[in-house]
């Protein structure tokens, strides 16, 4: 078998396949993404790909306008390398002293050479720290250097388990400052804080305890100087503290020293129940440093007091706006009355005068009418009544009382003109007196017909009204709530209803018209049967069956006997009464309830 010159060919011939070529480019944005995801994963410094993730930050507030939230700017910060502990014969000697199988008591930081950074300490501060110690204290560096390692010298293993602990994962470094031994949950006493060492006790305890939050930054105590809303934000926070502390790091048990599944679980279980109740406890613990802070801060007394005069002033100036309305609505009124006084004098004023010139107009009249009436007797004496027969001269004076009650003032002035014409013609006196005489009666007695026939007009009318007893308008009652509405010929039937039961049959029977109307009086309340008698139009009617007095006194004895409370008191009540059911029962009490009712009424 022959290959032509194909390099393809002769890999396929010699190795069965075919080789790929890799290409190789230079690190790129592709490779600086995915190394930095890797380790932001494995909780490691992206150092040298990106720079410093994890630095400390300082927080700037940026200037904003008045009224606005603060905008905080974060600075990082270099790894602060001249604050590492020396690594002297000093920290050599303290490290011959560790025990490497007891490097859960032993404090990391300060193995790491960390002890005055601690928790402030940076993620890239603690891998240059561990680089550091690695580069001089590795056996394999000692050995190369020549350096002879003394028996049993493993304090490596504590270098290591350090940076396990602090640099490898956050939540491992986390559990561990929750328990950092440096750290004290003591809190002043509350009987020691005043308004004068306020900011001084309570300032750095919030700051050392601001460590643990999960929002950052922190807001600080403050000073007396600090704004209203810089206070309401601090103590805002603090009572709504949210913390990552946990205490895993000093679970008693150890679960992956356990046998089997089942065992592990156990110990989880209580090391969880550990957990929680130290969580609660540091949780009380912030709770009563925040209430002892809010309690004691001077700040809050003078916003207290603020606002306790803000309120007294708003106060008074309500009471001050109501007692001005007050006495203006006063005012006002004051006026009205005064106004309705002087237009009520001004009408008595004006009544008066009308009450006077009436009584003097009738006062007038009056003289006018006697000074007619003495002319007109004048006039028939003068004339001796025009007749020499006593008992015409008598029946003429009962003519001129007459005719004086008749007439008024100025038909007995014209007719005292005309019997001065006349003179002394007694005929013609006679007839001219007896002619007024009989016009003035055939007028009077017109008035009296016409006004005995308007009243015999209003006769017919009441006598057209048509009259309901009280026995006819419980039987109106009772019909309509017998034939509901919906019912063919409701109101024929009611009306049959009314005429067939009632007692007396004198009176005219009831017509469909005059039911409609009685009912619609009696709904409105407008006509009802007596206080004795009256039931409300859809209530039940009264009991119309017979009882006997031995009955109702068994009635009376079994609702004594047997309370109300009792859910079988009806039950019990129509045992004890002969010949009655328990709807009977019942149906008595509320007759005699409603009886009673109605004579209260």
């Amino acid at each position: 078998m022959t290959c032509s010159g194909d390099p393809g060919n002769l890999a396929v011939a010699l190795y069965g396949f075919r080789q790929v070529e890799r290409k190789y480019e230079a690190a790129g944005i592709h490779w600086e993404v995915k190394t930095i995801r890797d380790r932001l994963a494995l909780g490691q410094c992206t150092l040298p790909v990106y720079r410093n993730p994890d630095a400390p930050v300082v927080a700037v507030a940026a200037p904003t306008g008045k009224g606005k939230k603060k905008v905080v700017v974060k600075q990082q910060l270099e790894p602060r390398v001249e604050l590492f502990d020396a690594d002297d014969h000093k920290y050599e000697k303290y490290l011959m002293k560790l025990d490497p199988n007891d490097t859960k008591n032993q404090d990391h930081y300060k193995v790491l050479g960390l002890k005055k950074l601690r928790w402030e300490a940076t993620a890239e501060e603690i891998r240059i720290a561990y680089r550091q110690k690695v580069l001089k204290h590795h056996p394999d560096k000692k050995k190369h250097a020549g350096i002879p390692l003394p028996a049993g010298e493993d304090f490596f293993t504590c270098i290591t388990k350090a940076n396990e602990q602090l640099g490898m994962s956050e939540a491992k470094r986390r559990a561990y400052d929750s328990v950092d031994p440096k750290y004290s949950d003591d809190l002043p006493n509350e009987k020691e804080v005043n308004a004068k060492n306020f900011y001084e006790l309570l300032g750095p305890v919030f700051a050392e305890n601001g460590r643990f939050s999960i929002p950052q930054p922190v807001p600080l105590l403050g000073d007396e100087s600090s704004s209203r809303e810089d206070v309401e934000d601090f103590y805002s926070f603090w009572f709504n503290w949210n913390t990552w502390r946990e205490y895993s790091y000093d679970d008693e048990q150890d679960k992956e020293k356990g046998e089997d599944r089942w065992e592990r679980r156990e110990m989880e279980k209580a090391n969880k129940v550990e957990r929680e109740r130290r969580r609660k406890e540091e949780i009380k613990r912030i709770s009563n440093l925040v209430h002892m802070a809010h309690n004691k801060d001077p700040r809050i007394c003078k916003f207290k007091k603020e606002e306790a005069e803000a309120k007294e002033k708003a106060k008074e100036e309500r009471a001050r706006l109501r007692r001005e309305k007050q006495e203006a609505e006063e005012l006002e009124k004051r006026k009205a009355e005064e106004a309705v006084a002087a237009k009520k004098r001004e009408e008595e004023a004006k009544e008066n005068a009308a009450k006077l010139e009436e009584k003097r107009q009738k006062d007038a009249a009056k003289q006018a009418n006697k000074a007619q009436k003495k002319r007109l007797e004048g006039l028939c004496e003068a004339g001796n009544y025009w007749t020499t027969d006593s008992k015409e001269k008598l029946a003429a004076m009962e003519r001129f009382d007459r005719l004086t009650f008749l007439l008024n003032t100025d038909e007995i002035g014209e007719l005292c003109d005309q019997i001065d014409k006349i003179k002394l013609d007694a005929p013609a006196v006679n007839r001219l007196l007896q002619d007024v005489e009989d016009e003035k009666n055939r007028a009077r007695t017109a008035a009296e017909t016409a006004s005995k026939a308007n009243k015999e007009n209003t006769t017919t009318k009441e006598a057209e009204i048509v009259l309901w007893t009280d026995e006819e308008i419980l039987l109106l009652t009772k019909a309509a709530n017998l034939y509901p509405a919906g019912t063919i010929d409701r109101w024929i039937v009611i009306a049959d209803y009314v005429n067939e039961h009632r007692k007396g049959q004198t009176t005219p029977k009831k017509t469909e018209k005059q039911v409609i109307k009685q009912t619609k009086l009696v709904q409105t309340g407008q006509a009802k049967p007596t206080a004795a008698s009256q039931n409300k139009l859809g209530a039940p009617l009264p009991d119309e069956e017979n009882w006997s007095a031995k009955e109702h006194s068994a009635l009376e004895a079994a609702l004594k006997k047997h309370p109300a409370s009792d859910p079988e008191r009806w039950e019990k009540v129509a045992t004890e009464v002969p010949g009655r059911t328990k709807k009977d029962c019942i149906k008595r009490f509320k007759y005699v309830a409603q009886l009673i009712k109605n004579q209260k009424k």
